[in-house]
């Protein structure tokens, strides 16, 4: 029997109502998080709204805070919720420093209110963006965002590049903000009261938020489509450009405008779409590039399961076997190689090049077009990636993923006889999760149902109904069929 949900609290948590067939979701991410549940229950739109808000609140926090002007967003506040600007902008054009208490509940509140209007404004006008739809579509949509109770009291830091060559920092020990800017004596007074005028609120609107939202990277569903298409693609966007310039030299057309044509050839694409086409088309360029997690060759678990490794020249993926058997081994362009090969060639380039310790890797059923035994060594490799120290959400359908993973959940506890265990199953070290850092969902009703995760791993009924469903179908066929004798 599965015992009490003890998972450790996280600091955010977001809802999502009212897209698509979603009415009303809340998700906690951890540092791996799945979703599972039957087809057309809002997984992806679950997944495609989250990257787009993670993707764009920057801009949107921008957006928001620069439309109402320096000052002007501070002042629609509670008046003691928000710094005095202009007198601690005095201070540091004066000392070079500016310094003021500050309480973690007032910190808190801080963080919320700037959170609430960055969230409203993705509401109303990014949600349409991410899935490339008209703003009627999500007219009721909604995404919101909450700081919980492990927010309180986070003591944090952030440096910006500022006016000239120097930089501006704002940092919070937990009971005193420290506003600073360097070189102060080399800045023209008049200039730097206007900068901190202009991007105060900005910069502390950053600070409040910036640590609690990781930089999204997405290996969409589509990215299967893409490693055949995209070369493709860039051809046709070649050709268009051409045709426009075309256009443009002869005067008896009507003059269209060509970025409106480029807008409506390219807009049918949704945001985690047309970044995955950009991070394809830019595999050649990170050749040179080392991931942070580099060193733990992460990426060698893809080759053992593909049999192979994939190499980039030019504008080029080729995928290169191993030889076996006997067999020579053979390179094919990645757009011949089988779906298999094709649909982990984008994971294999982010885990060699890419991958950063801010980053959630997010992955559209990782398990397609995989084998049952390699879907079992994926979730090897994505507890190895958890405990490398990133982040990973997975959308799924596959019972062999998440049994592995309460496998690997088992073996982060202790028992008798644990490396002979380990041993004999042929795990390795770094072969384990451990429960307080999973999150599990069931898409279903309009929204998300919550799995408990604990010892034994995670507790996922729409897997084992379907199982037992199929099972019981099973036996009763089998007992009514004659016996040898009786055929």
């Amino acid at each position: 029997m599965h015992e009490p949900d003890s998972l450790k609290s996280q600091p955010v948590k977001y809802r999502f109502g009212n897209i698509g067939p979603v009415k009303d979701a809340t998700l906690e991410l951890g540092d791996l998080t799945v979703i599972a549940g039957r087809n057309n229950t809002g997984k992806t739109y679950i997944v495609y709204s989250l990257y787009g808000f993670l993707k764009m609140w920057g801009e949107f926090l921008e957006m928001r805070i620069g439309r109402l002007g320096a000052g002007r967003f501070m002042k629609r506040q509670p008046q003691a919720l928000f710094p005095d600007w202009q007198s601690i902008t005095e201070d540091v054009i004066r000392e070079g420093r500016a310094e003021f208490p500050l309480d973690g509940e007032t910190l808190h509140q801080q963080r919320r209110k700037v959170l609430q209007e960055m969230a409203s404004a993705f509401s109303k006008r990014g949600l349409p963006d991410v899935f490339s739809s008209r703003g009627d579509d999500f007219e009721e949509s909604f995404v919101e965002v909450e700081l919980g109770e492990a927010a309180r009291n986070d003591s944090s830091s952030i440096r910006i590049p500022f006016s000239g060559r120097s930089s501006l920092s704002i940092e919070y020990d937990g009971s005193n903000i420290v506003i600073a800017v360097e070189d102060v004596r080399d800045q023209r007074i008049p200039r730097l009261r206007y900068a901190m005028d202009r991007a105060m609120n900005r910069y502390y609107s950053r600070f409040l938020l910036e640590r609690y939202f990781p930089e999204p990277f997405i290996l969409s569903a589509e990215r299967f489509g893409i490693s055949l298409f995209y070369r493709e693609l860039d051809f046709t966007k070649n050709q268009l450009v051409d045709l426009l310039q075309k256009l443009g030299e002869d005067k008896s057309r009507e003059r269209v405008s060509p970025f409106f044509l480029i807008d409506k050839a390219t807009s049918r694409y949704a945001l985690p779409t047309k970044d995955n086409i950009d991070y394809t088309r830019s595999i050649a360029d990170l050749r040179g590039a080392k991931s942070e997690i580099y060193e733990n060759k992460l990426f060698d678990s893809i080759k053992n399961m593909m049999e192979g490794y994939y190499s980039s020249s030019g504008d080029d993926i080729q995928f290169i076997s191993k030889a076996r058997g006997g067999k020579r081994s053979f390179k094919i362009p990645l757009h011949l190689a089988s779906s298999s090969v094709r649909g982990l060639s984008d994971f294999y380039f982010f885990l060699r090049h890419v991958a950063k310790s801010n980053h959630l890797l997010i992955i559209d059923e990782p398990e397609s077009h995989l084998d049952t035994a390699n879907q079992i060594l994926l979730a090897q490799l994505l507890a190895k990636f958890v405990n490398a120290g990133l982040k990973v959400l997975i959308t799924t359908h596959s019972d062999y993923l998440i049994k592995e993973i309460n496998n690997l959940v088992m073996l982060s506890h202790p028992f008798k006889d644990k490396d002979a265990v380990i041993r004999k199953l042929k795990y390795g070290a770094d072969d384990f999760l451990k429960p307080g850092s999973i999150r599990a969902y069931v898409a279903e009703g309009n929204g998300l149902t919550r799995c408990e995760v604990d010892r034994f791993g995670v507790n996922m009924p729409v897997f084992d109904k379907t199982i037992d469903e199929i099972n019981r179908a099973a036996n009763e066929l089998s007992s009514r069929l004659p016996q040898d004798s009786e055929a």
